[in-house]
């Protein structure tokens, strides 16, 4: 579908309602985690994996992917580090306030049955639709690894719940990378894209998820290709 085709789709086709702000949470200096209830209670929560184009100002189309979800509320994570109209928009809202939103739209799943590992690549907000995705691989009783890049350790979203996960779950294994740490921080430094690198046994027999932004989605490829993980097993976020 071209991008004339899905912004016409967005705003002329698409199921859209008007949900309400009931949480609002910074995290760090980069993200704000928005919590936005839907006008009525649906049948099941949104699927995993999707994502919600929101209109910021009343005019301005952003798209964020949603990180958790139920029958009456989805959440989502923005980021400030870009300055854009829909982080300046989520930033001074406040509880109560009305948002606009289109979709969801689904177009990046979590496979399900296939037997291989999962690992998730991400930066910053990045993380959102693997918030559930991880819980997914739980149940399905395979072996996941979310490899999260951050400048800092304040600014990893989730960080207490993929630390729980990690303590309760074995077959879990979180390993948030921060690139700007101070000394203190005693987990690994640098990029997610170092993390390929002793792996590659480990990654050429596992689905891998990226979502995050552009250098690091091809920072990723191009050293999973380097690799030769198979392409199938391969499985990128489009709108990032």
């Amino acid at each position: 579908m071209s991008f004339f085709k899905i912004i016409k789709y967005w705003f002329t086709e698409a199921t859209h309602f008007e949900g309400t702000i009931v949480a609002s949470e910074r995290i760090g200096t980069r993200i704000q985690k928005v919590t936005i209830a839907l006008p009525s209670q649906i049948a099941e929560p949104f699927h995993i994996g999707c994502y919600i184009q929101t209109i910021a100002w009343g005019c301005i189309p952003r798209a964020y992917s949603v990180a958790t979800a139920d029958t009456r509320t989805f959440t989502i994570l923005v980021s400030f580090s870009g300055g854009g109209a829909g982080a300046r928009f989520f930033r001074d809202a406040v509880v109560g306030d009305k948002v606009t939103c289109y979709g969801p739209f689904d177009d990046f799943p979590y496979h399900y049955g296939t037997g291989r590992a999962k690992v998730f690549f991400a930066t910053s907000t990045g993380v959102a639709p693997f918030r559930r995705m991880i819980e997914e691989a739980i149940k399905e009783n395979v072996n996941s690894v979310l490899l999260l890049g951050s400048p800092k350790e304040s600014d990893i979203a989730f960080k207490k719940e993929f630390e729980e996960l990690s303590r309760k779950h074995p077959s879990f294994t979180f390993v948030p990378c921060v690139s700007d740490a101070d000394a203190s921080w005693s987990g690994a430094r640098g990029y997610v894209t170092d993390q390929v690198n002793g792996k590659e046994e480990f990654l050429g027999k596992s689905d891998v998820y990226i979502c995050g932004i552009p250098a690091m989605t091809f920072g990723v490829l191009g050293a999973l290709k380097g690799i030769g993980v198979p392409k199938n097993q391969i499985f990128v976020q489009k709108f990032g």
